[in-house]
């Protein structure tokens, strides 16, 4: 059962461990507190709770004198959910901009919500980019951002988009 995306920005998973999030994906780490109480896969699992992705650490790099950040790399696995978040992030930011549902019309908006999108997906997958065929996953992104657009008008439901 996938869990409902946790809010975007900073939130402390850990003891001076510290999770940033972006639409509901984790995209990074902060420490700086003792590393060494901590192994990836507590991360992992702290993560998980949180989130409801699966991820690995990545190298860890000195920032400052007593914090560390790292990148995190969403499980593979994931990589629809992780489209699907994105989906739904794009209406908001339609919604929110231009106050209807997305239509079949607005192809313009599909193909480049969708290209953006897609890239970020495999960035936060630390995935290949040839690894995924890319056209196998349009529709049910499409299918997800549009029927999100509906709901959220449907719903009277003004969507806070956060800036990146």
């Amino acid at each position: 059962m996938l869990k409902t995306p946790c809010n975007d920005g900073w939130n402390r998973i850990a003891s001076g461990l510290d999770l940033k999030v972006q639409h509901g994906i984790p995209v990074g780490v902060s420490n700086n507190g003792d590393l060494s109480l901590l192994n990836n896969q507590n991360i992992s699992d702290k993560v998980l709770e949180l989130t409801g992705l699966r991820v690995t650490v990545q190298n860890w790099v000195n920032v400052s004198n007593d914090e560390q950040d790292s990148q995190v790399c969403i499980d593979s696995k994931q990589f629809e959910e992780v489209l699907r978040r994105l989906a739904l992030s794009s209406a908001a930011m339609f919604v929110d901009r231009y106050h209807r549902p997305i239509d079949r019309y607005a192809v313009d908006w599909d193909s480049t919500e969708y290209s953006y999108d897609f890239n970020r997906a495999i960035e936060y997958c630390c995935m290949p980019y040839d690894s995924v065929n890319k056209k196998q996953y349009f529709k049910n992104y499409i299918h997800a951002m549009h029927a999100e657009s509906v709901r959220l008008i449907d719903e009277g439901v003004s969507p806070l988009v956060e800036a990146e």
